[in-house]
């Protein structure tokens, strides 16, 4: 289910992970984002991603281990962020 939902893209910086298309068709609009905290290691599987929807609530796995370098801080302010193509999440370093 998280290849469908959830893609992935490697930099310098570490690997940044956002919602497919996919993921934001079947939530809608969303309204409510969780995103985990900056500094936490988190382990591949581990549920790390709560978003609240039109559609339905979700918690997204991590695809990967990691170290979280950053969260999308312009989707805690506004949600709407999250309902744009490319839509990040967060930034883990490996």
């Amino acid at each position: 289910m998280t290849e469908k939902n959830l893609w992935m893209t490697e930099d310098s910086e570490g690997i940044t992970i956002g919602l497919t298309e996919i993921a934001q068709d079947d939530l809608g609009s969303i309204s409510f984002a969780m995103f985990p905290k900056v500094g936490s290691f988190i382990e591949a599987g581990e549920g790390v991603v709560e978003l609240e929807a039109e559609k339905a609530v979700v918690e997204y796995e991590s695809p990967i281990s990691g170290t979280v370098i950053s969260v999308n801080e312009a989707a805690l302010k506004d949600t709407k962020v999250l309902d744009e193509p490319g839509a990040w999440l967060f930034k883990l370093k490996k």
